[in-house]
């Protein structure tokens, strides 16, 4: 694998992206079906999508996890493309690849005329920490990109990818971790929860990602759920 990096590390990496990918997609169908008019992107994975959906990301995220998805995107086509297809799957690989890929690009690109002042300094990061998800996006202008049609298929995709893929072996995490995981589980307060860790908010986000990537999950929802399946929380 590529930097040496494990079969099992890879592709828990890669799950989690086709996660995100299909739950993403799963959004931007679901906003049409509550009104938003499509847009002209029938190729949710084409880097023309992406340079107009990199907007979007850069409104509603802070440019830290923006990084962090760059990141994952970048480790999952890399996965992929280690892997033995079969062929019934091809098609299916072919467009996660390509989404991953021109994802990734669009937000690296996206981050460093950022770094050269050429868009607000850090766009859409909260004021405090509250109690919501960092990691929220406005998919209804996503939605306002892309035909319907064309989000369904891209989901289609990222779920055959992650079944072939398969289930992520049970994460080790370490006590921070647990701890973590436990005032999430919880429903302590975020603000609670930086106090306690003596975090600030920038870096509860960022250890919130972490705990994401080594749970191979995509968001606190199927954090919460993995763990009660797996026994973590005990």
């Amino acid at each position: 694998m590529p930097g040496g990096e494990s079969l099992s590390s890879a592709s828990t990496r890669l799950h989690l992206a086709c996660g995100r990918i299909a739950g993403g997609a799963r959004a931007i169908a679901e906003s049409h079906r509550f009104g938003v008019p499509e847009g002209p992107h029938d190729r949710l994975w084409t880097p023309e999508y992406h340079d107009e959906a990199v907007h979007v990301y850069g409104e509603s995220l802070p440019r830290s996890y923006q990084r962090d998805i760059a990141s994952l995107f970048r480790d999952g086509a890399d996965a992929l493309r280690e892997m033995t297809i079969p062929t019934l799957l091809a098609e299916d690989c072919i467009i996660v690849a390509e989404y991953m890929r021109h994802a990734s690009d669009a937000i690296v690109s996206w981050l460093a005329v950022g770094q050269r002042g050429h868009m607000p300094s850090d766009p859409a990061e909260p004021l405090e920490i509250d109690d919501h998800t960092p990691m929220v996006i406005h998919f209804d202008g996503l939605a306002a990109l892309a035909t319907h049609q064309g989000a369904c298929r891209l989901e289609r995709a990222a779920l055959a990818v992650q079944h072939h893929v398969g289930t992520p072996s049970v994460p080790t995490l370490d006590d921070n971790q647990r701890r973590l995981l436990q005032g999430v589980a919880a429903g302590t307060a975020m603000i609670d929860l930086a106090e306690e860790f003596h975090y600030s908010r920038s870096t509860l986000y960022r250890e919130l990602s972490k705990l994401w990537r080594a749970l191979g999950v995509p968001d606190r929802v199927h954090a919460i759920r993995k763990a009660a399946e797996e026994g973590l929380l005990d």
